[in-house]
């Protein structure tokens, strides 16, 4: 059985690590992505790394997720609430303006297959 909660872990720590290999490794290739505060849909995880990079490089380099405040689970669905913040390299509207801190609160509603790959991911906030 796999423990889905430990594997949202171990996305998050790639994440904020910038280790995009390890990253791509834990998701479907048929992501299905929405940042709906964002209006912002993708359906492939080359396309997801693609941005993920772009943003860790070019829009916020210290952008992390702090530790989750809550994090639940039901069958294959993990549902996280965290902490997202970093500092604006350019100006980014519902973030912040060039040089500005922001922290934000980001509910993750993660699903994952029976490999434990990520198949779903939906932020709100």
């Amino acid at each position: 059985m796999i423990d889905h909660a430990a594997t949202s872990d171990r996305l998050i720590e790639a994440y904020n690590a910038k280790d995009f290999k390890a990253l791509s490794a834990l998701i479907d290739p048929d992501i299905d992505f929405a940042h709906f505060n964002r209006d912002f849909v993708l359906t492939s995880r080359e396309a997801l790394i693609e941005v993920l990079q772009g943003f860790a490089t070019s829009y916020a380099p210290d952008r992390r997720f702090e530790p989750a405040v809550r994090v639940t689970v039901a069958g294959d669905i993990v549902v996280r609430e965290a902490w997202y913040a970093g500092t604006a390299a350019v100006d980014l509207p519902g973030f912040g303006a060039a040089g500005e801190a922001f922290r934000l609160k980001f509910c993750s509603v993660m699903r994952f297959n029976d490999s434990g790959q990520l198949v779903e991911w939906k932020d709100h906030g």
